[in-house]
């Protein structure tokens, strides 16, 4: 047998161990219970906040799917973080950051989409102002 403290051999028959004092358990005395852990449970919403957060991602060219993708990613991906003694937090916490990356490039695709056509429409409408002031006429169509 050796010491649970030191690691020395101690011989059988010893009740303290020769090199650090340490009692010897009895070999013949029942181990202590040891509580077992609480279970954890499957955690489905964090994996279905991961998911979500992946379309937004995938998605995140679309105008609105993303927007919509990512308010459920982030709405599960928060339950699942906040679920008790279940698995998959780490995939809820994936989800939630995901699903915000997403939106994100969601609002720079839109913006990338809006800014040339708002462009155009301002030169159209600067020529034809200009058009207006130097001729007179009001109707003339600008296509």
């Amino acid at each position: 047998m050796y010491c649970n403290k030191c690691g020395s051999y101690i011989p059988s028959k010893r009740t303290v161990c020769s090199n650090c004092g340490a009692p010897v358990p009895d070999p013949s005395a029942p181990a202590p219970a040891v509580e077992p852990a609480p279970a954890k449970r499957p955690n489905g919403i964090a994996v279905a906040g991961l998911i979500m957060g992946i379309l937004t991602v995938v998605l995140c060219w679309l105008p609105g799917i993303p927007f919509l993708t990512g308010l459920l990613g982030t709405i599960f991906s928060i339950a699942g973080i906040a679920k008790k003694n279940a698995y998959f937090k780490g995939a809820a916490v994936a989800g939630l950051i995901l699903s915000i990356i997403g939106v994100i490039l969601s609002v720079f695709a839109l913006l990338a989409l809006i800014i040339p056509g708002v462009t155009k429409y301002l030169a159209k409408a600067s020529e034809a102002e200009s058009y207006i002031r130097a001729t007179g006429v009001v109707w003339r169509t600008w296509l």
